[in-house]
């Protein structure tokens, strides 16, 4: 492939690879926004129903029912909380991951191979190889 294409092909997996890093990024911000509006309507209106739930069906001291109310607070936040923060790829990032790394290798390798035989057949390159062949002439005694 030609360095252009090479190039176009690594550019195309790199904006898969964002693109689907945004949207997982994105989810884990709303499972963390889910989270943060579960802790703030559960302190607010289920705490009061919890509280009077344990003092009359469990028959529960004050103290014991305020504890149990946090303990379904924590459990909440824990649930939710563990989602926001999983972080795993899906498979077409992966994917697009291993696509972008060998297509830079190929990419590299196609320049490097591009800047030496433009070392090699340049200006350059055309009198470093004559001047070769001439010391090899003058090594074995061929002269003009």
């Amino acid at each position: 492939m030609k360095p252009i294409e090479l190039g176009q092909d690594v550019l195309s997996a790199q904006g898969q690879i964002l693109s689907r890093s945004a949207m997982r990024i994105g989810r884990r911000v709303a499972c963390g926004i889910v989270a943060a509006v579960f802790l703030f309507f559960t302190a607010i209106s289920f705490h009061g129903f919890l509280w009077a739930f344990f003092i009359d069906v469990a028959g529960l001291s004050y103290v014991k029912s305020a504890l149990c109310v946090i303990g379904v607070d924590l459990l909440f936040v824990v649930i939710f909380g563990l989602l926001a923060a999983r972080s795993i790829p899906d498979p077409v990032e992966i994917e697009a991951r291993i696509r972008r790394d060998r297509k830079l290798v190929e990419f590299k390798q196609s320049l490097a191979m591009a800047a030496l035989t433009g070392l090699v057949f340049g200006p350059a390159g055309r009198f470093t190889i004559a001047r070769l062949f001439a010391i090899v002439r003058n090594l074995f005694g061929l002269r003009k």
